[in-house]
């Protein structure tokens, strides 16, 4: 492929990953909306996500197949920008539970369909993969840090139902510019389904999924305590954006160094620096955040530094995921690590959610806390692991 083809191919997908990023926030962010004017519990908010998440998970690794092995990749990712669109106008228009999980069911296979698409194309057109994803991943990151201000300012100053409605038209550009621009690959997936799931690829997704449990947490519930806190859906949408913001230099950043060091190691230091961070912020910035005024400058410096931390592991993730993958099967196993990922989120949220109605946000960070510690305990093991296997590698030559 022409060099000028990579650049515009990459150009698309990060526009593309924009796109997709910013609806990755669009549950957490109305979250506050839903229990105010409907109603609803944390708990009840925490399955609409947790419904979204599972219907992705389920469908990440078929759709990767399925697309590999039918040559139907850029389809995928017209059609699931479509279903963005769709999901975000029957939010708009639902009045009742119902119709808030069937959006989130919609929502939930859109995000099942773009990932391993994206990626494979990526993979399969640059050398310097991790830079690449770097950069793929700072058009996500960029949708990630406008999605908070953006919908939090419309929803300020317009309905909240027609806030939904409005964002379902960049899906629908999307999906017009995926379809018409990017190429298809030549290359077909390989059969076999089955032969994706290795044991690596299992190990790579539980330590993956407790940094995504740990993340999506945060996200998702931020906003909802800065909101309580502060009373202003604007400064609730900024605080959050400035967290989102740090990934716009993080996820490049991660990305080079991934090409250069051990990936392992940088997501085990980044889950350290995840755990310390939020021990902080239960034992020193939540208590603070109790007064009358708030320290705007530390949290502000918390927020960059626990995004930074999350975010330097994004690129990182899918290239391991790709480096796994046995033969032609790179959508079916970055498929298996996003779905295994989104199916650990989704069994903590809930118990999240239910912790928070419960006993309150500063019990519920402290969890997120734990799940951290959790993840720098796997991860270490992983670390440990892959160095011995190194080492007799090294002796067998």
């Amino acid at each position: 492929m022409r060099q000028f083809t990579k650049i515009g191919t990459l150009g698309i997908l990060s526009f593309a990953h924009f796109v997709v990023d910013f609806y990755s926030l669009f549950l957490p962010i109305f979250i506050p909306i839903l229990v105010l004017q409907l109603g609803i519990s944390y708990f009840s908010a925490s399955l609409l996500i947790s419904s979204a998440t599972l219907i992705g998970a389920i469908f990440q690794s078929p759709v990767g197949y399925w697309a590999d092995r039918h040559r139907k990749r850029v389809a995928f990712i017209a059609v699931g920008f479509l279903f963005y669109a769709l999901g975000a106008t029957i939010f708009g228009l639902s009045k009742g539970f119902g119709l808030l999980l069937l959006s989130s069911l919609f929502l939930g296979f859109a995000g099942a369909t773009y990932h391993p698409q994206s990626a494979n194309l990526i993979i399969k057109n640059f050398s310097r993969k991790g830079q690449a994803l770097g950069i793929h991943g700072a058009g996500g990151q960029l949708g990630r840090f406008i999605s908070p201000i953006l919908i939090a300012y419309l929803i300020s100053r317009l309905q909240w139902r027609l806030t939904a409605v409005i964002v379902a038209i960049p899906a629908i550009i999307a999906a017009l510019l995926c379809w018409l621009a990017l190429e298809e690959p030549l290359e077909r997936g390989e059969k076999g389904f089955g032969k994706t799931i290795t044991k690596p690829i299992l190990v790579l997704i539980l330590v993956l999924g407790l940094r995504t449990a740990t993340f999506t947490g945060i996200i998702f519930f931020l906003p909802s305590f800065f909101m309580e806190r502060t009373s202003s859906m604007n400064v609730a949408g900024l605080l959050t954006g400035i967290m989102l913001g740090a990934g716009l230099i993080a996820q490049p950043l991660g990305g080079i160094m991934g090409d250069k060091m051990s990936k392992i190691k940088i997501v085990l230091l980044s889950m350290v620096g995840i755990s310390i961070l939020l021990f902080l912020f239960y034992l020193i910035l939540m208590p603070m955040m109790q007064q009358t005024i708030l320290n705007y400058g530390a949290l502000v410096v918390f927020l960059v530094a626990v995004g930074f931390c999350i975010f330097i592991t994004f690129p990182i993730g899918l290239a391991l995921s790709a480096e796994l993958a046995s033969g032609e099967r790179v959508g079916s196993a970055v498929g298996a690590v996003f779905g295994g990922e989104m199916i650990i989120s989704a069994l903590t949220v809930p118990a999240l959610g239910y912790i928070i109605d419960t006993y309150g946000f500063r019990t519920g960070f402290a969890f997120l806390g734990m799940l951290a510690g959790a993840g720098v305990i796997v991860t270490g093991l992983y670390y440990i692991g892959s160095k011995r296997n190194n080492l007799k590698n090294v002796k067998r030559l």
